[in-house]
């Protein structure tokens, strides 16, 4: 019966892409009527209600009035939980479009298309759903938030599990396809002028952007859990639509997590806990948790979601293609040596990480003894007899969202501290212990009023990573010497490469000259400015910082392009969750205090990592003044090889008199101009490729008798590709240009 309902509402469906005005669509739902009549059953339905006619049992339903019967008394009835079923068998965007079914009249309508107010599409839609009211497929004033909730559930896990079992290639289209079609209606807005109009229809995309993710499944929606944070880079109407994906994703019914509970458990509930809300108290991508009783104390349990391996396995696969593109494409003008394989193999792994609650289980562990002792921040016990891999029990700590402003306010706690605080326990993961959460955004870092001025309560320890080794060394000591330079007593350049290549972020084999002259330069601007000499780059007005960007590219214009073109920095790919993690960090801030700027919060805290280093204050004081005095092993040790190191130069001019030793001389005007040749030949021997391909494949053709061979079209076609392969080439020598003359270096 209800399959039969759901085909008629697809014929509908159908019908509605494929009518060209609102009159022609209503013929066709008329044949959606007809299409109901005769049934063994049916539904009857007033303009306000819809009920079940059982007395039509045996009856067609032909006459055109149409009885009001009371809706039956039972919420969960055997026919409501097979239409959820059958419903979740639907294709999510006709799922959504049925889920949020709109009280419109069909003349309002009508009035709307005519003047002009809606389109065609939308009116067509708008109608498809009425009629879906007058078939009960819509919300019923009658029925709780919570039935509406879990509907919506219902139809989101049925579109991720047909996701999860379908066909990659498209599961592919239908993401680049979602992608481009949010691009494109975000560029038509530059058009709008009109402030409130634009705010409006930015609203409305924000919102299908939401919806969509929801579509998409776990991966995209961490991806906007990722963008909810980034005030700097999205409009307010973005982030209020994404910040609802952070810890309010519709959650699944509280008898199926219940399910779950007892089958990883092996035991009821009620034996298990003194109480157990089925009502969710938070739900996310990947599970839900609800409150409950264990031995006389509140906890929180954990419930993950069913089909997650499906659908990981397939967007997966689209990930690993896409970072095999980013691979070939990626220019890497940047001078940064991206193996974007590789990050997709970190992503994975963590994934894959994350839906084991048992791991959970342990890094929550680690997390809370690595920070035990420090009172600002908090981290829920961990109950590790109720844990399994699909379900954790934890300590129930509530807390307000750190994005949260306003409730932040109302609890008199200080903004400006807990910004800091974020910024202080990021850094303390990573140098100190070197464990780190790959995913701080606010769903996950709540605070309260714990200690004065507030306490971090961090969640979800899913996804976390580590760096150790020379790795997590070579950090602390990229930091210390970013903290120690002075550009009058002690330069610390050449220590800050040596920890970048002991990172592994820097090429041994590259070019140190123009990589130390750029690391210089950034060291003493920040030495400056932490002085108080100059301002910091986010206080400069967009005039004064447009002037500094143009002084140094000036200055440093043929270092930072040959820095480009060796490309000597390759990333390893824990550090893309780690830049991760401080975007979100910073966004998080951002929203807490509009001046903040994390370079400026660090500073306080290197000092203390330079007393980890050295063992205490007084040792760090004693090294300091000794390498500013020269009074240390290093330097007395050079001064008593300074008659050594004579005989060495001495030694060395006598080679190069000789001839025995070369002197590499790199000039970087000339290899710029070098590779500008190289780009106008290229285009040459392009252009006259294709000029020759399309002169014999039209003259062929001309000559042909009646329709040209294939061959000759093929050469007229070959010709157009190769005509488009030369104004590519145009457009890079273009590119080229301007960038040469914005780093000031001669054509």
């Amino acid at each position: 019966r209800t399959l039969t309902m759901l085909r008629c509402c697809l014929a509908v469906t159908l019908a509605a892409c494929l009518a060209t005005d609102v009159g022609a669509f209503q013929a066709s739902s008329s044949m959606f009527a007809s299409q109901l009549a005769g049934k063994s059953q049916a539904w009857c339905a007033t303009p306000r209600s819809m009920c079940w006619n059982k007395q039509a049992k045996r009856s067609p339903l032909l006459a055109t009035r149409m009885t009001a019967t009371a809706p039956p008394e039972t919420k969960d009835s055997t026919d409501m939980q097979e239409l959820k079923r059958d419903m979740a068998k639907l294709p999510m965007g006709y799922a959504n479009m049925l889920s949020e079914i709109e009280n419109i009249k069909t003349k309002d309508i009508v009035s709307a298309l005519n003047k002009g107010e809606i389109g065609k599409r939308q009116a067509s839609t708008l109608t498809l759903k009425r009629m879906g009211a007058k078939v009960g497929l819509s919300s019923q004033s009658s029925k709780s938030a919570a039935d509406e909730a879990g509907k919506s559930a219902v139809f989101m896990e049925g579109g991720w599990a047909k996701r999860g079992k379908g066909s990659s290639i498209i599961r592919t289209v239908e993401l680049y396809s979602f992608g481009v079609k949010i691009i494109l209606r975000e560029l038509k807005l530059r058009k709008v002028e009109d402030k409130a109009a634009k705010a409006e229809a930015r609203k409305e995309i924000a919102k299908d952007l939401r919806e969509g993710l929801l579509e998409l499944g776990p991966t995209f929606i961490k991806l906007g859990q990722l963008l909810s944070t980034r005030i700097d880079i999205l409009t307010k109407e973005y982030i209020d639509e994404l910040k609802l994906l952070q810890d309010n994703v519709p959650g699944f019914s509280g008898k199926k997590a219940m399910e779950v509970i007892e089958r990883e458990l092996g035991r009821p509930v009620d034996q298990i806990f003194d109480s157990f809300d089925e009502k969710p108290i938070a739900a996310a991508s990947l599970g839900q948790v609800h409150k409950a009783m264990l031995n006389g104390k509140e906890v929180a349990v954990k419930v993950q979601r069913t089909g997650l391996d499906d659908l990981f396995k397939n967007d997966l696969q689209n990930l690993k293609f896409a970072a095999k593109v980013f691979d070939k494409l990626d220019p890497k003008s940047d001078g940064a040596d991206r193996d974007w394989v590789a990050i997709y193999e970190e992503s994975a792994k963590l994934l894959y990480q994350e839906i084991d609650y048992q791991n959970e289980a342990k890094n929550a562990i680690r997390f809370k003894n690595q920070f035990k002792g420090i009172e600002w921040i908090k981290v829920p016990e961990v109950y590790e007899e109720y844990t399994t891999p699909r379900v954790i029990t934890m300590e129930y700590v509530p807390s307000v969202k750190i994005s949260d402003v306003e409730k932040i306010e109302e609890m008199g706690l200080d903004r400006l501290k807990l910004a800091e605080r974020s910024a202080i326990s990021y850094l303390e993961q990573l140098s100190r212990h070197g464990f780190f959460h790959c995913d701080p955004h606010p769903g996950n870092i709540g605070v309260d009023a714990g200690i004065p001025g507030g306490r971090l309560v961090y969640y979800d320890f899913g996804m976390m990573d580590e760096i150790s080794g020379d790795l997590k060394t070579g950090l602390v000591d990229l930091i210390l010497g970013i903290y120690e330079f002075d550009p009058d007593t002690k330069d610390t350049t050449k220590d800050v490469l040596a920890a970048a290549e002991k990172m592994g972020i820097l090429d041994p084999a590259a070019d140190r000259v123009p990589i130390q002259r750029i690391a210089r330069f950034f060291l003493n601007d920040f030495a400056n400015a932490n002085q108080g000499k100059r301002k910091w780059t986010k206080d400069l007005s967009k005039e004064e910082a447009k002037e500094e960007r143009a002084a140094r590219r000036a200055q440093l214009g043929e270092s930072l392009l040959s820095v480009g073109s060796d490309v000597p920095f390759k990333f390893p790919p824990t550090f893309t969750f780690v830049f991760r993690a401080f975007t979100s960090l910073d966004g998080i801030g951002k929203g807490l205090d509009t001046n903040y700027d994390l370079t400026k919060l660090t500073v306080p805290y290197l000092r203390k990592l330079s007393e980890m280093k050295y063992g205490s204050e007084s040792k760090a004081l004693a090294v300091g003044f000794a390498e500013k005095t020269g009074l240390n092993n290093q330097d007395i040790f050079s001064v008593v090889k300074a008659p050594k190191n004579m005989q060495y130069v001495t030694n060395t001019l006598e080679k190069m008199e000789r001839g025995e030793l070369k002197v590499r001389v790199r000039a970087l005007e000339a290899e710029q101009r070098l590779q500008r040749l190289e780009l106008m030949t290229a285009n040459t021997n392009t252009a006259i490729i294709a000029g020759l391909l399309l002169n014999t494949g039209i003259v062929l053709s001309a000559v042909s008798m009646g329709n040209p061979p294939i061959w000759a079209r093929g050469l007229v076609w070959a010709g157009v590709a190769a005509a488009g392969k030369w104004a590519l080439g145009v457009v890079k020598v273009q590119q080229l240009d301007k960038k040469l003359e914005s780093y000031k270096v001669k054509k």
